[in-house]
């Protein structure tokens, strides 16, 4: 059976309680277990998990009497996954309906909203949030032991038997062709979590007659797997071909194969560009790190975007900062306003996806920040979600920030080798570090007037009409590489904010079509984000992803498209008219 959320945390309350016993009695007691184990030095960031040896992003540090541990390592070695609340300041821990919550400069922490006391206070050390080892024992119902110059931490993880249930529902079992058909998966797992779902033979609907199966196939955290097959008539009558159906019923955030030709026959919308001034920095090149240095560096103040968009060829892991510097001789504030982080990835499209559509949200729906003020020569990193997580060989991280500032403020992005500076903190560091060359090939500069709305008139989607983005009516944004004093140009608009208000018919499809490449990105559709796409990429002009389609009146439809890292322009944003007839 299923068990609540109660049930597991009172696991973890279990697991806390045998630290009392000695560790021979807690292996007899979970005979069903497999042994973890994590040995540790002082000052150092080498472990070995389970005989395997690696590296923490912190050494074990000793301060007040106690030793830390860095959060995010050995989160990660636990199964926890690991976020950061930006509104809040707060580094997050979760696994199994558990959340931990921990804050720097306070000896509390809290497990699903419950305060508890940690046995020092905890800090970040070089982005790194730092906890007392004993205390991590203490979460995690983990035996800590130390062992002459040597300490260790050694846990048992039950393993089950009972494989999960595969099952799903349809909601007939006999279609026409081009009907939608209706899955609830009701697949569980005895001890509550499926780890994997996995389809085979499922598909929206079916466009040729006959029977066919589907099949599901679930994993829980233990590898054990569970299967359930139905099969399904399709007859030889056609409610939607397969081009109707697509336009009518593909969700928001996929895609569906169209002729990329026929987008280019429709009728283009001519429309004005009205410019906002927000400035933009974009920091892409070099788009790869080969040593560490400074990447880029321009003073600024008002309002301004950033967009950070590197991968690393190092061969080392490196920790990517955004430093703020106030030259004035009086306070200067700062307020970010909104950020998206994408990334570490593998590749540079799922990287900028994932960074604009976190950015997009927080726009919308994010909560206010603190006001930071730095005092006359005071420096601070501005982005620890990005520093606390170095990059590592071969990997792409993307950022977008918007930020506000009452004066000039200095900001630095900055690449350090994290293992090369031991006991040092990037603000000693930062004087030393060289200035990296530009890659000839992408851009880096400071750049005016970011935001730009397109000025629409009459009511589109009456007849196949596309408003197109990033072409010759649309220029790139020209600056300067302020590193170098260089003239630069924003190639790609690569961080440009475009806003569309438009006037949409009844029963109107919007999408967006790839015109220059792939595309990976997202908008805000009346405030709801939608990926472009969800589980992919838009490949090639012969895709169209679906963002939005009205109903039975005419609507005000506003989108929001900020250009994503690595994706190519033009673009067109496309309305079609659906049969009515065919609905």
């Amino acid at each position: 059976m299923r068990k609540s959320i109660q049930t597991r945390l009172l696991k973890v309350a279990i697991g806390s309680m045998l630290l009392a016993v000695p560790f021979p009695a807690v292996s007899a007691f979970a005979q069903d277990a497999s042994k973890n184990t994590i040995l540790l030095n002082p000052n150092s960031a080498s472990i070995q998990y389970n005989g395997q040896t690696s590296k923490a992003v912190q050494p074990v540090t000793y301060k007040d009497g106690t030793n830390y541990i860095p959060l995010s390592t050995f989160a990660g070695l636990y199964g926890y996954s690991v976020s950061y609340d930006a509104a809040t300041k707060e580094s997050v821990v979760s696994k199994d309906g558990a959340e931990i919550r921990f804050a720097a400069g306070t000896a509390r922490y809290t497990l699903n909203g419950e305060k508890r006391l940690a046995v020092g206070k905890l800090f970040t050390l070089k982005g790194s949030m730092m906890v007392p080892i004993r205390t991590w024992s203490e979460i995690t119902g983990s035996l800590f032991e130390v062992n002459g110059a040597s300490y260790s931490l050694s846990w048992n993880e039950e393993v089950k038997d009972v494989p999960p249930v595969a099952r799903f529902i349809t909601n007939k079992t006999v279609y026409k062709m081009g009907e939608p058909i209706e899955y609830s998966d009701e697949s569980y797992d005895e001890y509550g979590r499926i780890v994997k779902t996995e389809w085979t033979g499922k598909e929206r609907a079916f466009f040729r007659p006959g029977v066919v199966e589907i099949t599901l196939k679930v994993t829980n955290p233990y590898g054990l797997t569970g299967s359930y097959t139905q099969k399904i008539e399709i007859t030889e009558e056609t409610m939607h071909t397969e081009e109707e159906f697509n336009r009518l019923f593909t969700p928001p955030g996929d895609k569906f194969p169209i002729a990329g030709q026929s987008v280019l026959r429709m009728a283009q919308v001519p429309y004005t560009i009205e410019s906002q001034p927000i400035q933009l920095i974009r920091s892409n090149s070099p788009e790869y790190f080969l040593e560490e240095g400074i990447a880029y560096r321009d003073s600024i103040s008002g309002k301004f975007r950033i967009n950070i968009h590197n991968g690393n060829r190092s061969g080392k892991a490196l920790t990517i900062y955004l430093v703020a510097t106030n030259h004035q001789s009086h306070p200067v504030a700062y307020n970010i306003n909104a950020f998206g982080k994408g990334g570490p990835a593998t590749y540079v499209s799922t990287s900028g996806k994932n960074a604009v559509a976190r950015f997009l949200d927080d726009t919308a729906h994010g909560k206010p920040r603190d006001k930071v003020v730095l005092k006359p020569g005071e420096s601070v990193v501005v982005l620890p979600e990005v520093s606390q997580t170095p990059l590592k060989p071969n990997l792409i991280m993307t950022s977008y920030t918007e930020i506000e500032t009452s004066d000039e403020l200095q900001f630095t992005v900055a690449a350090v080798d994290a293992e090369a500076h031991p006991d040092q903190s990037i603000f000693e560091i930062l004087p030393g570090l060289k200035r990296l060359d530009r890659d000839g090939r992408h851009v880096r500069g400071t750049f005016q007037d970011a935001d730009r709305s397109l000025v629409i008139d009459g009511t589109l989607g009456y007849e196949e009409q596309r408003i197109a983005i990033g072409d010759h009516n649309d220029s790139f944004l020209a600056g300067e590489d302020k590193l170098l004093g260089l003239p630069e140009t924003n190639k790609g608009n690569t961080g440009v904010r475009y806003k569309v208000r438009v006037k949409v018919a009844p029963n109107t499809l919007i999408g967006l079509n790839a015109r220059g490449g792939h595309y990976a990105g997202a908008l805000l559709v009346n405030d709801r984000v939608v990926q472009m796409v969800e589980k992919s990429i838009l490949k090639d002009p012969d895709e169209l992803g679906v963002l939005y389609r009205t109903g039975p009146t005419e609507e005000t439809v506003d989108l929001t498209l900020v250009i994503a890292s690595g994706s190519n322009l033009p673009i067109s944003l496309v309305f079609i008219p659906l049969n009515k007839t065919a609905e």
